[in-house]
């Protein structure tokens, strides 16, 4: 509004080349989006997430890298209301997460910490609200005693994502993360890998009404090992970078995998 109306204070060549190249991106970027995909992965995420708002305890979802757990997490938090995701780091202490929660709760950046933390409280307290913590296999017991306060204080529900280090820092008995095991309603086995039907309906999805091969499914299974990170974002984005109008064949999964990738030959 100030550079049309010509009062602008500085030259927005700028800020303007700027938001063109993000607007580029964006164009060349968006025919090559995977619709969400319903994966068996992505359909457990869900069900944690529902049984940890309903039931307003804790639930444990661990799966290997690459096994769409985080795509799963964030995609239902941006479809559910009151839905909070914390993103856990190695450098993280309970006040700067208090701090983000302060922020993304109550919109809260001035105050001690104590205030914070019981405003992050009040505003939860008793709503269907859900906090979930990815890379949760990160966090120490302070932060861990933190996020139980805070789930036994406001009465929501919890969902700690994370690898299949998370699983192995929780379970045993009568250990230092005790209170969080005995608050656990849902803790489903680690997630090691996708499917073949998860990676089918990844790859239909990918391309659309075009009909793919079995055999073309299972080569891409096969070079992908299970990870949908590298099936979605190597594989078939490979494909679609370099096919140039090539028959989706074995031949072309081959090729890809080999001089776009460098994968090991399968065959």
């Amino acid at each position: 509004n100030q550079i049309i109306k010509g009062v602008y204070a500085t030259s927005p060549t700028k800020m303007l080349a700027a938001v063109e190249s993000a607007m580029r991106h964006a164009d060349e970027t968006s025919g090559h989006i995977i619709a969400p995909v319903e994966t068996s992965v992505f359909r457990l995420a869900n069900i944690a997430c529902d049984m940890a708002r309903r039931y307003r305890n804790f639930a444990v979802l661990s799966a290997f890298v690459g096994t769409g757990k985080t795509f799963a997490v964030k995609h239902y938090a941006a479809t559910h209301p009151n839905t909070y995701v914390i993103e856990a780091t190695p450098t993280m202490t309970p006040q700067s997460l208090t701090k983000l929660l302060a922020r993304m709760v109550v919109g809260l950046e001035k105050g001690s910490i104590a205030d914070k933390f019981d405003q992050v409280v009040a505003s939860l307290k008793n709503t269907d609200s859900l906090i979930i913590v990815d890379e949760a296999e990160t966090l120490t017991p302070h932060q861990l005693h933190t996020i139980r306060r805070i789930r036994d204080l406001a009465n929501i529900g919890i969902v700690l994502c994370g690898t299949e280090h998370l699983s192995g820092l929780i379970k045993p008995q009568h250990g230092q993360f005790d209170q969080i095991r005995s608050r656990t309603g849902f803790w489903p086995e680690t997630v090691r890998h996708i499917t073949d039907a998860d990676a089918a309906a990844l790859v239909q999805s990918a391309f659309g009404a075009e009909e793919v091969a079995e055999e073309v499914i299972a080569r891409l299974y096969a070079y992908c090992k299970g990870s949908a990170r590298m099936l979605v974002e190597g594989l078939i984005a490979g494909i679609k970078e370099f096919r140039r109008g090539r028959a989706l064949d074995v031949k072309l999964v081959d090729a890809v995998a080999k001089q776009a990738l460098c994968l090991q030959s399968v065959a």
